[in-house]
């Protein structure tokens, strides 16, 4: 089953300090371990030392906004299944379907509800979880297939060389 004792990892990426604390403030007492940036570009350098369960993605942002994080994390097979919530002041639809386009996960609007904040991120790192156990758990029955697949090659091979010896010493009137 999933590692219950393993803290999960977030990183939040705003550029305005009040809505990091905002949303650590909200997170802290459910034992996550966090990690920020101020822009995509800072995000998606901290995604390969830090290994987020989750991001909670800015959309507007300077050097590189939150649709071009986005995408880029879902690029990149390291990073591509890991959670995208795209935080955002802007609540019209376009912004949205643009946002899931680039491979967010969900949405949460500004000002962030701490309530939806900690029931979308804890509902978003149990499917990650139970994605993470299955990969693993395939990649087991994989091995095992693997393994099977060789004793039984290794015992055809021998069975044949067997039977071609057999064959070799054959009485010619039975």
């Amino acid at each position: 089953m999933p590692n219950e004792d393993r803290r999960r990892k977030v990183l939040i990426v705003d550029d305005e300090e009040r809505n990091i604390k905002l949303m650590i403030a909200a997170l802290k007492n459910y034992g996550y371990d966090f990690e920020t940036a101020k822009n995509g570009v800072e995000a998606i350098e901290k995604t390969k030392t830090f290994t987020p369960d989750i991001i909670l993605l800015d959309v507007m942002m300077p050097e590189m906004d939150g649709y071009e994080t986005c995408k880029r994390l879902k690029e990149d097979s390291g990073t591509s299944h890991i959670p995208v919530v795209m935080v955002t002041s802007l609540s019209d639809m376009d912004s949205k379907i643009s946002g899931l386009e680039k491979g967010a996960d969900d949405f949460l609007t500004k000002p962030v509800d701490t309530t939806e904040l900690i029931v979308r991120t804890r509902n978003l790192l149990k499917v990650k979880e139970f994605e993470d156990f299955l990969k693993q758990h395939n990649e087991l029955l994989e091995e095992e297939v693997k393994r099977k697949t060789a004793e039984l090659r290794e015992s055809y091979i021998d069975t044949i060389h067997k039977l071609t010896r057999i064959a070799e010493y054959k009485d010619e009137d039975t």
